[in-house]
């Protein structure tokens, strides 16, 4: 199965610089493709998953709503977009 993996804001140039990346697998949920991502990208991506510092949606749902949450088993086709912590207000 493909899964097209979309880093955005300060972790888009982690993901490879390109706006999305394919993920090939045979079974994975979300927690497991953060952690094979964390494995091969390293740097902030690796410190933002360990932390779980990371904002994770899979096809446009927040992973906390989805039926497992990060233990939800991924389709083939399935995009996850993945933000870094964000902060901020109006001062």
């Amino acid at each position: 199965m493909q899964i097209r993996v979309r880093g955005y804001l300060t972790l888009r140039d982690v993901v490879g610089g390109r706006p999305d990346r394919v993920i090939e697998a045979d079974r994975m949920t979300v927690a497991g493709l953060i952690e094979r991502l964390a494995a091969e990208l390293g740097g902030g991506f690796a410190e933002g998953a360990a932390g779980g510092a990371l904002i994770v949606l899979v096809n446009g749902r927040h992973c906390s709503h989805l039926p497992d949450g990060l233990e939800t088993e991924l389709a083939d086709g399935d995009e996850m977009a993945v933000f870094p912590p964000v902060a901020g207000g109006l001062g």
